[in-house]
C-alpha cells in the first residue's frame, strides 16, 4: 500500500505526463469540441487524458478508487481512498486556443477529505502542490494567501463562467476578473494574486484539489449554498451532483463576498441583472 508521500510522489508525476499529452494536443488556433448533454464542451484531449490518468493512476495503486470527470462519476464502496481528477480543467479555454488550462489531481483519504492536490499547467510553466496540514507550493517554492487588499486599496476577485457582470456591484469593493479554469482561478486565491474565487457550479473534479491548495495556503473554502463535497459518500454519483463555492483568503473576506453574493441574489430576485450559473469550462 503507498504511504501519503509515496502518493503525494505519484499525483505529480501523473499530472506532468497527463499535461505532457494536453501540450502535445494543444493549437493556438483552438480544437475541435462537442457538446456535452450539460451543454459544456469535451474534446478528444480530454478523454485521452482521462483514461491516461486513470491508467497510471490504477497501476501504481490498485487499491484506491478513481473519480473523474470523464469515466468513473461514483464512489465505490470498500476502496483505499480516492483519486479525483480533472484531466482538463478549463476545457473551453483549451478547445479555442486560450492557454489557461491545466489538469488536477487530489487524493482523498479514509476521513473523506481531500489529503493531497497537484495541479499543473503546462504552458504557464505552474505545478501547484499542496499537502493538507503542512503547505502549498508553486513550482516547489511556499505560497500563502494574501489575507487583505493591498495598501493601495484595489484587488481582485476570480469569478466564474460566463460572465463577469452581475459581480459589478456597489457593494463589492474588488475589481472581477473571468479566468475560465477553475482551478487557477482558485490557485490565484491560494498564492496571494486575489482575494477570493467565487465557483457557480463546480463539480467534485473541480473543487477537490482547488480546495486543498487555498487552505494549506492558508485560506478557506466553504460553500455559499447547499452542502459541500466533502467527506466523499460512497454510492453517490458527483456527475450529477454541483456546488457553489467561496474561496477566499480568510473568514472575513469569505464573509464579505458572500454578502455580496446576497445582494446579487435579492437584485435577481426583484428582477434585477440577476447573477449567472452555467457550465463549467
Amino acid at each position: 500500500m503507498p504511504d501519503a508521500q509515496t502518493r503525494f510522489d505519484l499525483a505529480q508525476a501523473v499530472a506532468h505526463q497527463v499535461g505532457a499529452r494536453l501540450r502535445a494536443a494543444f493549437r493556438p488556433r483552438g480544437v475541435d469540441a462537442t457538446r456535452k448533454a450539460d451543454r459544456t464542451l469535451v474534446t478528444q484531449a480530454d478523454t485521452a487524458a482521462d483514461a491516461l490518468a486513470q491508467r497510471l493512476l490504477r497501476a501504481a495503486d490498485p487499491r484506491a478508487a478513481v473519480l473523474s470527470e470523464e469515466a468513473q462519476t461514483t464512489v465505490p464502496p470498500g476502496h483505499d481512498g480516492v483519486w479525483v481528477v480533472d484531466p482538463l480543467d478549463g476545457t473551453h479555454n483549451f478547445a479555442f486556443g486560450l492557454p489557461v488550462w491545466g489538469v488536477s489531481v487530489a487524493y482523498v483519504d479514509a476521513s473523506g477529505y481531500p489529503l493531497l492536490a497537484v495541479a499543473y499547467f503546462p504552458l504557464l510553466d505552474e505545478m501547484y502542490t499542496a499537502w493538507r496540514g503542512r503547505g502549498a507550493w508553486l513550482n516547489g517554492q511556499p505560497i500563502r494567501v494574501r489575507p487583505q487588499p493591498p495598501e493601495h486599496g484595489v484587488a481582485l476577485v476570480g469569478v466564474c463562467w460566463p460572465l463577469p457582470r452581475p459581480y459589478h456591484h456597489a457593494r463589492w469593493p474588488w475589481k472581477v476578473r473571468s479566468i475560465g479554469s477553475g482551478v487557477w482561478m482558485q490557485a490565484l486565491v491560494a498564492r496571494g494574486t486575489t482575494l477570493a474565487a467565487v465557483d457557480c457550479a463546480p463539480r467534485v473534479w473541480d473543487a477537490a484539489a482547488a480546495q486543498v491548495l487555498v487552505e494549506a495556503a492558508g485560506g478557506v473554502v466553504r460553500p455559499w449554498h447547499g452542502p459541500g463535497f466533502f467527506p466523499l459518500t460512497p454510492g453517490e454519483d458527483y456527475g450529477r451532483r454541483r456546488g457553489r463555492l467561496i474561496a477566499a483568503a480568510s473568514p472575513a473576506v469569505w464573509e464579505q463576498a458572500r454578502a455580496v453574493l446576497a445582494q446579487v441574489e435579492a437584485d435577481a430576485s426583484a428582477g434585477g441583472t440577476g447573477s449567472q450559473s452555467a457550465g463549467r469550462g
